[in-house]
């Protein structure tokens, strides 16, 4: 984990943006040898960070979830569980719909390297039977947790990496009341293990205030809150989401090489603003004159009158090309950015272009969204299992749409389908599904639409 943070730095840079940027301005835009401390700061406070690598992730879960997740029942032609069909729309327990929570756990794995969801359950210990659960509507619910908020992992045997994951340890930051009106945040870590989990926090809070010594206390000044059991879940209810996964909870942020060049077109964009800042105002050179206390005004309403003699006055300013290097390089950096970056986030080509062609200009792209896509889909499968034990009933078949291409079909495709269909060439059922594919017709149900048109006819 320790080896794993050392590469999220540049990832929490390029999330933090210009705020970031100003914060560590220190160590991502240094003071130059012999530079003024006051224009230091004005060069700092005139960066910004473009939003390079936060956007291709974006897009790339965008991509992934353009389609809705699709919940199908275990049983052959038998209909999703009404429960899950309705839980789906709030599946963290605060309003978050499933294809919302999917999109923030997937921009999530994309920048760090992985993400994880924690299936949990209220705490039932207050509640006295099944009848009282029910009143209360208790249901399980999505927690979503960054890689960088999992602090380490114990194996049965450390030595053997084939050995299953014994024990997790999450950092939490949780919002408690304080007086009437006020709000502390409290930092407290949480240990799952198989089947129990159980909550640290530090022997004494921010505000110095000692908490329960009664309660058992671990060499390093934390204290454990509180403790339970995941029953009837007898194993660690995490399910991980992987973009570049290295090993069991150890991957590597795909986006690495590309936060890295956001971080230097920063840097040359803040030299390039911060030159043509100071550049961009002439400098006055008065030729033959003495160095004068007096103060020279100058506006579009007054001259300066010279003596008869070789005096002169001009305005000096550097020539435009002095400026043409640096913002070359800053546009083969956004060119870097943007080949390396998912080419169909860039490059999507709307006009005809040949199936090899098209195959092989989205290798790449297709890979890693079909990486990220089939992680997101069982690891979805496996929290839905998880929250299915919760209530014992029987979990649904997740489906993530593989379809990443963006085109769709235009109006000589559709024309030229429309007339295999009148040909014969084709069923109504395919026509209406190549043309559902296509983005042509919105999400219909095609059986229906077919026998609502058989209908019309007998009729």
């Amino acid at each position: 984990v320790l080896e794993m943070s050392r590469q999220w730095n540049p990832i929490d840079a390029v999330i933090g943006g210009t705020a970031y940027l100003r914060r560590n301005y220190e160590e991502l835009l240094p003071q130059e040898p012999r530079e003024d401390p006051d224009a230091h700061l004005r060069r700092v406070y005139h960066a910004v960070m473009s939003p390079f690598t936060v956007r291709i992730a974006e897009q790339a879960a965008s991509l992934i979830l353009r389609k809705q997740i699709n919940l199908t029942s275990r049983t052959e032609d038998a209909e999703v569980d009404p429960y899950w069909e309705d839980w789906k729309e709030n599946v963290d327990g605060l309003g978050t719909d499933l294809d919302t929570y999917a999109r923030r756990v997937t921009i999530s794995s994309i920048l760090y390297g992985h993400a994880a969801t924690l299936v949990d359950y209220p705490n039932m210990q207050n509640v006295p039977n099944l009848q009282v659960e029910r009143e209360l509507n208790l249901r399980p619910y999505f927690v979503h947790v960054d890689a960088k908020q999992i602090l380490g992992f114990r194996r049965i045997n450390e030595i053997s990496q084939n050995q299953p994951i014994t024990q997790v340890r999450i950092n939490e930051l949780v919002s408690e009341a304080q007086g009437a009106f006020g709000d502390k945040v409290v930092r407290q870590i949480r240990v799952l293990e198989r089947g129990r989990f159980a909550i640290y926090r530090q022997r004494f809070s921010s505000g110095g205030r000692n908490l329960d010594r009664t309660q058992e206390s671990n060499e390093g000044g934390w204290i454990r809150i509180a403790e339970g059991e995941t029953q009837p879940v007898d194993t660690i209810p995490l399910a991980i989401t992987y973009s570049n996964k290295v090993g069991e909870l150890i991957s590597k942020p795909p986006l690495l090489p590309i936060a890295y060049l956001n971080i230097l077109h920063t840097q040359r964009q803040a030299d390039l603003s911060h030159s043509l800042h100071v550049a961009s105002q002439p400098v006055l050179v008065l030729k033959g004159w003495s160095d004068t206390e007096n103060t020279i005004g100058l506006s579009v309403n007054k001259a300066i009158l010279l003596p008869p003699d070789n005096s002169d006055a001009f305005y000096v300013e550097p020539a435009s090309s002095a400026f043409d290097a640096q913002q070359s390089f800053i546009t083969q950096l956004e060119e870097q950015m943007s080949s390396l970056g998912i080419s169909t986030l860039f490059a999507q080509k709307m006009g005809s272009e040949t199936a090899a062609s098209k195959r092989l200009s989205r290798t790449d792209s297709d890979s890693l969204l079909s990486i990220v896509s089939k992680n997101l889909e069982s690891s979805l499968q496996l929290a839905f299992d998880y929250a299915a034990e919760y209530v014992g009933i029987e979990s649904p078949l997740v489906q993530i749409s593989r379809d990443f291409d963006l085109q769709t079909l235009d109006g000589n495709q559709t024309n030229s389908y429309l007339q295999m269909w009148l040909n014969g060439a084709i069923s109504q059922e395919l026509l209406l599904q190549m043309l559902k594919e296509g983005e042509v017709l919105p999400s219909v149900d095609i059986d229906e639409e077919v026998e609502a048109t058989q209908h019309e006819k007998e009729m």
